[in-house]
């Protein structure tokens, strides 16, 4: 029997987590926020950035993120520049480390985009099969980030077709956009990986994708479900509010976390029947509602033209219209890009005819490159004198909620094993911080790693082998 004190500081760190990327500034820095657990009282927690090899980023020397931490949680920021590192946490009493070094890989400060739109947005193997990544740029490839969300997980059909809960969608755990990866909310990798391929290249930054596109979809429904008004559709559930529900649970769930640089659209083909007024002021509306969901009045979007089906789309700008031969859609979009604020001129995908689509509007494989090759020059290169990536004004992160702190005095109650949580009177699982009591004639098992800050051992504590 006695007190037992585990000597060494071990720290769990809850965020971030690898392969977060969070959104840089036009400075080409971000406020990297950490939280996490230690389980020992020190005078610091200091963290530092270790670039990885061939990935950009500059090196930072250790820096005090809080001082003396309390209840064993502890939180703050290291500011630092685009690439992608290996961040570091330790515990210091003054000037001395205390026990080792937590280490969370592959962190990222780059570019985060919310895709929108239609089919040719979403993608699927329906169509065409989604245009391969390069081979030759495995280092590239490496750092094209998603939260990996797909037919085949948990709670697809429950998100999808009973609830559109953004509580059912994966936690910010990201994945590299693999082959068969889908992108939540809920669409495939499409050509969307090799643009984000193509962006780490060109600007030494990592990528992260949302993709919130469903085909069959146009700005009116979107527009429409974003101020729940009702709408009837063959397949477009208006009940959960698809299809803007995606929009508004990757800006709720995952944008705060993450930041992000904008949201590039495809929309247009399923609107070539829309008056294009009518359409572009649905566009204006449903740009206002993103921007109200964020908090921030500068959310940028690129739009794309989008509206060739069979060739170019014809149709009336004004209700009154005479002439029913104006490209309709195309003078819409060019005017969002030229008279609201903070909208950019995507790619012009009307440039995509029939050799890049597979039926006539669905990208083949040669459309699918043309088109990521499009967004990737409307992304970094000027258009009329205009650098998106200069003149935009990204969403930046916020601080996550800290850690909840561990439970401090834990007391047996009865035998049983230190993993259920009916052991003990917290009905928890002892954690880094806490004071554990076993009490006289109760017998707690463990196996496997088991955190605490001391054991005071008045019965039997039995170490199992597996």
């Amino acid at each position: 029997m006695g007190i037992t004190s585990f000597a060494h500081a071990q720290i769990s760190v809850s965020f971030p987590v690898t392969r977060t990327v969070i959104q840089r500034d036009n400075a080409n820095q971000a406020d990297l926020y950490i939280t996490g657990k230690i389980s020992q009282a020190v005078s610091a927690v200091q963290a530092r950035l270790v670039p990885r090899s061939g990935e950009g980023g500059t090196a930072t020397n250790w820096q005090t993120i809080q001082n003396n931490p309390q209840n064993g949680v502890f939180s703050g920021a290291l500011k630092g520049s685009g690439g992608r590192y290996d961040l570091e946490i330790r515990g210091v009493q003054g000037q001395t480390q205390v026990g080792s070094i937590a280490k969370v890989e592959k962190v990222g400060i780059g570019e985060v985009f919310l895709v929108v739109g239609h089919s040719n947005a979403q993608g699927g193997d329906g169509y065409s099969p989604s245009i391969p990544y390069e081979e030759s740029n495995q280092v590239f490839r490496d750092q094209v980030n998603t939260i990996d969300f797909r037919e085949t997980s948990p709670n697809w059909n429950a998100y999808w077709y009973q609830t559109a809960s953004a509580d059912l969608l994966p936690p910010l755990a990201p994945s590299q956009l693999c082959e068969q990866c889908g992108m939540a909310p809920g669409a495939p990798r499409w050509f969307w990986g090799r643009l984000g391929e193509m962006l780490v290249q060109r600007l030494q930054v990592p990528v992260l994708f949302y993709n919130a596109a469903i085909g069959g979809t146009n700005i009116e429904l979107t527009y429409k479900a974003a101020y729940n008004i009702p709408f009837q559709h063959g397949f477009i559930n208006y009940n959960l509010r698809h299809p803007y529900i995606n929009i508004r649970n990757t800006l709720k769930k995952y944008v705060p976390q993450s930041g992000i640089r904008a949201i590039l659209s495809g929309h247009g083909v399923n609107d070539r029947g829309s008056v294009g007024k009518s359409f572009e002021d649905d566009y204006i509306k449903l740009i206002a509602k993103t921007r109200e969901e964020v908090g921030q009045g500068r959310l940028a979007w690129l739009v794309a033209q989008d509206c060739w089906i069979g060739g170019k789309c014809y149709g009336r700008y004004n209700p009154g219209d005479a002439d029913n031969s104006s490209e309709h859609i195309t003078r819409a979009q060019l005017n969002l890009v030229a008279t609201v604020s903070d909208v950019y001129a995507g790619p012009d995908l009307n440039t995509i005819e029939s050799d890049g689509r597979m039926d006539n509007l669905h990208f083949n494989q040669n459309g699918q490159k043309r088109a990521a090759e499009g967004w990737v020059s409307a992304i970094t290169e000027p258009q009329k004198n205009i650098s998106f990536l200069t003149k935009s004004t990204p969403v930046m992160a916020k601080a996550p909620v800290s850690a909840t702190p561990d439970p401090v005095n834990v007391t047996s109650l009865k035998s049983g094993a230190w993993s259920d949580p009916s052991t003990w009177n917290c009905n928890c699982i002892p954690a880094y911080s806490s004071e554990v009591t076993i009490q006289k004639d109760h017998r707690v098992s463990v196996s496997g790693l088991f955190y605490a800050k001391t054991i005071k051992n008045q019965g039997e504590l039995v170490h199992l082998i597996n």
